[in-house]
C-alpha cells in the first residue's frame, strides 16, 4: 500500500513588527476626583484581596531587583538591611490594600506620593529616578493584578473589564500623584 504524496505548500517568511508596550499614563488630578464604578471596585477587591501577601512578596522582590540593578550601574552596591525590608513590606502591603480597595482620596494620594512609593523605590534623592522607580512598581502591580482579574475563563467578561477599568484609574491617579 502506497501513501499518497500531497503537495507541500511553502511558507513565506514574514517580518514581525515589534509593537511598543502601552504603559499606563498618569491621569490628571483635578479638583473633583473621578467616581469609581462600585461593581468594578467590588470585583477588583474580590479577585485580588486574598492574594495580597503574594503580591507584597513579589513587589518587594521587584524593588530589590531594581535597587540591585541601580547599585550595579552606579557602582554603589550595598546589602539590603532587614529593617529596610520590613519597611518596604509594610509600605507595599498598605499601598496594595489601597489599590485593591480603589482608594483615591487626597490623603491616599499624598501617602502614595510621599510615603509608600518612595519607600518602595528605596528613598532615592533624584526626583526623576523616584518617578522611574515608582512607575516600574506601578506597572508591575498593574500586570500582576490584571492577571488575577482574568485568572479564569468566564462566560461574560464585562465585570472583569469593569474591575480592570477601576484598577487603571486608581493606578493612573497614583502615578500622577508621584509625578507631581
Amino acid at each position: 500500500m502506497m501513501t499518497p504524496h500531497y503537495p507541500v505548500s511553502q511558507a513565506t517568511p514574514t517580518v514581525r513588527e515589534p509593537r511598543a508596550f502601552t504603559r499606563l499614563a498618569p491621569l490628571i488630578i483635578t479638583a473633583e476626583l473621578p467616581e469609581l464604578d462600585l461593581l468594578g471596585r467590588a470585583l477588583l477587591a474580590a479577585k485580588a484581596a486574598d492574594d495580597i501577601p503574594m503580591l507584597v512578596r513579589a513587589l518587594v522582590d521587584h524593588t530589590i531587583a531594581l535597587q540591585n540593578r541601580r547599585g550595579l550601574e552606579t557602582g554603589n552596591r550595598q546589602p539590603i538591611l532587614v529593617s529596610v525590608l520590613n519597611r518596604r513590606r509594610r509600605a507595599a502591603r498598605t499601598w496594595l490594600l489601597a489599590v485593591v480597595n480603589g482608594e483615591i482620596e487626597r490623603t491616599t494620594l499624598y501617602a502614595v506620593a510621599h510615603q509608600w512609593l518612595p519607600t518602595l523605590a528605596g528613598n532615592v534623592d533624584d526626583p526623576a529616578e523616584l518617578r522611574r522607580q515608582a512607575a516600574s512598581c506601578i506597572e508591575f502591580v498593574r500586570g500582576a493584578i490584571t492577571g488575577l482579574i482574568f485568572d479564569a475563563p468566564a462566560d461574560n467578561l464585562l465585570g472583569h473589564a469593569r474591575a480592570l477599568h477601576v484598577l487603571e484609574i486608581v493606578l493612573g491617579l497614583h502615578l500622577a500623584a508621584v509625578a507631581g
